[in-house]
């Protein structure tokens, strides 16, 4: 507290020494400096430097939803970046209130049916409800896939018809959706089977029935047929190749990674056959009985002795005894058996289906810069420290060209189908050797125009730092300049008062003079302690020791005359 005290002191006094004019001036120049820094605080805390969000990239809808409620707000002091929000670091929480307040936050997962729910009435009749329904699913489907890597903006438009096709007629829905790939790539195959699979399972559409509009690619992706037919721009087959292509050229790409700038082009010829069934019946030699029935029957018969017409007359008999023989009876049994059996060749029977549209032909193209041959031959034959560099020949090139080439050939042939029979596997593959221009760089930027890109950016910064600058040296100019008057002063006056000694030489006026000299020291250091005006030095001395001031007067008007 003691400095602070003295300094207070110090700048007091300095201000009550200076004149009006300088007093009003170095007032000025405060208040320039203050007002100066003000605004250069409230410049940096208002500047648009974080983007909100974590910089999520916001649709062309969300972002005119949130200016407006931005602008309902009463704040203007955020800014876009692409399609990325950008705000003030220093008010965020006051631009995410805003949003919150307007319900104006980007868009999330189950967001659009969320607000549908909240949003519903009662009194809502059934067709308003379906629209509704049909906006969130909208909604819904373009946020997934602008979540898929590589999408930077998607829109999903469904509409609900009815098939004229069928009898009683029944209603059909379709999609279109409008997808932008990030930077001014069109989308790749896997992509479009991607946002396909995605509209037709979620919202419940045959994937015959949804269009895709590219439009880095400017152009459109109908679905399939329904038929399977293969005509039309797209179809079956051409999209199975697209397939089949990049497949193959992405795992050739990551096969041979180590070469730098490789190009890989690969071609694909399917089997046109969409789908392939086969079967076979073989029958067996041998027939497999399948029933068998066996029928038995018993019949039995009993037959007796043939005699004539009773009696003992017709039979001869006359009255005396005769013996009387009967023939046995006779028993017939006839038993029939019927087996009946019903047989049937054997067979088996074999169904074998193969999917249609493979690939039956592959052939690969890779352009290899001609540098790394170089490259590698360097690396085999490194220079010593103190010799100079050394070129290779050309048959040392041309030896690392030839394996580096049988090299690669080995690898992309075992990357993809077999060769038929009787064709030579190379040719299907075919490594061809390029020189590398090198590429011109692009010109750096002058220093003037970085100069000026600058200046234009930060002028406000430099003129109110050159402000406060100019404020801050004038200001020590005046201080110093103050200073020197005052010291000056105090030499002159201590000059005074050893002249006013040195003529009072006698004895009487000895303790006087000393006096004298220790009130004219005195002066001295106050002036430069405290760089007091000489005024208030004189009346103060005069006012501590009125015969020593008188003194001092009387001597300079002495040697003034």
């Amino acid at each position: 507290m003691d400095f602070l005290n003295k300094a207070y002191g110090q700048l007091a006094d300095l201000f009550k020494s200076m004149t009006p004019a300088a007093r009003i001036t170095t007032g000025l120049l405060i208040a320039a400096i203050g007002i100066s820094l003000l605004f250069l605080f409230r410049q940096q805390t208002e500047t648009a430097d974080e983007l909100l969000f974590g910089g999520r990239t916001l649709t062309n809808e969300e972002i005119a939803s949130m200016s407006a409620a931005l602008a309902k707000a009463d704040l203007n002091g955020w800014d876009t970046e692409g399609n990325r929000l950008r705000v003030p670091r220093g008010k965020r929480h006051t631009y995410i209130a805003a949003l919150v307040e307007n319900n104006a936050l980007p868009q999330g997962a189950g967001s659009a049916w969320e607000k549908m729910f909240t949003e519903h009435s009662p009194f809502e009749n059934r067709k308003m409800g379906e629209l509704r329904a049909r906006y969130a699913l909208e909604k819904d489907l373009a946020f997934t896939i602008r979540e898929f890597t590589g999408i930077d903006a998607a829109s999903v438009k469904i509409q609900d018809i009815m098939n004229n096709e069928t009898f009683p007629r029944q209603p059909q829905r379709r999609a279109a959706v409008t997808v932008k790939a990030s930077g001014n790539v069109p989308l790749d195959a896997n992509q479009i089977r991607m946002i396909r699979d995605v509209v037709a399972f979620g919202g419940g559409i045959d994937q015959s029935d949804v269009i895709i509009a590219d439009t880095n690619g400017h152009r459109s992706y109908s679905g399939p047929p329904k038929d399977g037919e293969l005509s039309g721009d797209q179809n079956a087959y051409a999209d199975t190749q697209r397939r089949y292509e990049q497949d193959f050229k992405q795992k050739i790409v990551d096969t041979l990674s180590v070469y730098p700038n490789t190009n890989v082009t690969v071609t694909v010829e399917l089997d046109q056959t969409l789908e392939n069934q086969t079967t076979q019946i073989k029958y067996d030699e041998k027939p497999t009985p399948i029933k068998t029935r066996e029928t038995s029957s018993d019949e039995k018969s009993v037959t007796s002795s043939s005699s004539g017409r009773p009696g003992a007359e017709p039979n001869g008999v006359g009255n005396r005894s005769v013996a009387v023989n009967s023939s046995p009876e006779k028993e017939n049994t006839l038993t029939e058996t019927v087996s009946e059996a019903e047989s049937r060749a054997g067979f088996s029977y074999n169904t074998i289906r193969k999917p249609g549209l493979v690939p039956k032909l592959v052939t690969v193209s890779i352009s290899i810069p001609k540098s790394y041959f170089k490259q590698v031959w360097q690396q085999q034959n490194p220079t010593p420290a103190d010799a100079e560099p050394t070129e290779p020949t050309a048959a040392e090139l041309q030896a690392i060209e030839s394996q580096t080439i049988v090299k690669i050939q080995d690898q992309v042939t075992a990357l993809i189908p077999k060769a038929p029979p009787g064709e030579d596997s190379y040719p299907r593959v075919t490594v061809t050797p390029y020189t590398d221009l090198p590429m011109p760089e692009p010109p750096a930027p002058s220093l003037a125009d970085t100069a000026g890109a600058w200046f234009a950016s930060n002028w406000q910064t430099l003129a109110m730092l050159g402000v406060a600058l100019f404020g801050v040296v004038f200001l020590r100019g005046m201080i110093q300049s103050a200073q020197g008057s005052a010291m000056a002063a105090v030499e002159g006056n201590s000059e005074a008062v050893q002249r006013m000694a040195e003529l009072n030489g006698n004895d009487e006026d000895d303790d006087e003079d000393k006096e004298s000299a220790a009130f004219g020291n005195s002066l001295r250091g106050r002036f430069q302690s405290s760089g007091r005006s000489l005024r208030d030095e004189l009346t103060e001395l005069v006012r501590e020791d009125p015969d020593a001031a008188a003194s001092v007067l009387q001597n300079w008007i002495t040697e003034a005359a």
